[in-house]
């Protein structure tokens, strides 16, 4: 294997501290995008973008504009911030196949994102478009956050800290199987609840768990969107209990597969309550935030486990075995 010009020093703690403050910047400029777009201040620029009622610095008269010109500056803050970050880890660990299509990810990803932003703005936030865009903002933020626990794995097998949840070993195709069938079923649902949000159909079923007191509604209108969500829920927490029971196994072996879908049974649970309590505060800001906080956690987790799942790259175990010799010198 040629390593001529590669990097095989344990990453600094400036990137790594730069990654952590990237990913929770990422975390935020979603957490905003769902709160632009819960207080209807998605269009609190009007249809302009970039500018914000044909100017640079508004005049801040209302708190749609606040909310709505906020969140672009933090999009274009910490985006920038992401991508410095990203072409860093590029630049010193560009051997990794790992490093090279996590920075993707999360690059091409902020810039889709962006795009569909744009989009929304000017053709006045169609649902499917608006879904698209948080969506992808999910996909952005989790190719930062794991680009960014790949970093400290790195650091850890240089100095061969072998403890801890976070090394990857090989893993049987079913048990990839079943993690990234979770993953993909995870991915749609949370889509088909961003949509259900944006048409406005999550007040179709005013109660909990019953749907305006029917065990079942039927799937027509707005009341059929907010139903098949709820089933999906349930579907979500059938399919994370089955793929908890199939880690079981791997207790001892693998604790980092074992806990991570403990954590993602758990956040499954509070994605659940919070679904209940947004439902039963008729979509109050406060609780669509709380359920919108946790449903990017659980949907890092499941990311986090696909990452698990896959085949460490050939060069890991050469950047140890080299790294733990510039470290023994």
């Amino acid at each position: 294997m040629n390593t001529k010009g590669y990097s095989f020093t344990p990453p600094s703690k400036a990137l790594k501290w730069t990654g952590i403050i990237a990913t929770i910047g990422m975390y935020i400029i979603n957490f905003v995008g769902f709160l632009d777009t819960q207080t209807n201040s998605a269009l609190g620029c009007g249809p302009d973008w970039p500018l914000c009622h044909g100017r640079v610095i508004p005049h801040f008269n209302n708190i749609h504009i606040i909310i709505e010109f906020a969140h672009r500056m933090l999009v274009a803050g910490f985006a920038l911030l992401a991508t410095i970050y990203m072409i860093w880890a590029l630049i010193r660990f560009r051997q990794f196949i790992e490093v090279r299509i996590l920075s993707w990810v999360g690059m091409g990803f902020i810039v889709v994102q962006s795009i569909l932003g744009a989009l929304a703005v000017v053709f006045v936030n169609p649902p499917a478009i608006l879904a698209l865009h948080l969506g992808f903002g999910l996909l952005a933020m989790v190719g930062v956050a794991l680009l960014t626990v790949f970093l400290y794995q790195l650091g850890a097998e240089s100095a061969q800290h072998k403890s801890g949840i976070s090394f990857r070993k090989n893993t049987p195709l079913s048990t990839k199987r079943w993690v990234w069938a979770t993953w993909i079923y995870t991915y749609i649902a949370i889509y088909w609840g961003s949509y259900v949000a944006f048409r406005d159909a999550g007040v179709a079923c005013p109660t909990w768990p019953l749907c305006d007191g029917k065990l079942f509604p039927g799937f027509s209108g707005r009341v059929g969107l907010d139903f098949i969500h709820r089933l999906a829920a349930v579907g979500l927490a059938i399919i994370v209990g089955l793929l908890l029971w199939n880690l079981t196994k791997y207790r001892q072996s693998r604790p980092d597969l074992y806990k991570g879908a403990m954590w993602l049974l758990l956040a499954v649970f509070a994605q659940i309550i919070t679904g209940a309590n947004l439902a039963l505060s008729h979509v109050a800001t406060g609780p669509y935030l709380l359920h919108i906080a946790t449903l990017m956690l659980l949907f890092a987790d499941i990311s986090y486990l696909v990452l698990q799942v896959v085949p460490a790259s050939a060069h890991q175990a050469v950047y140890a075995e080299r790294s733990q010799k510039i470290s023994s010198r």
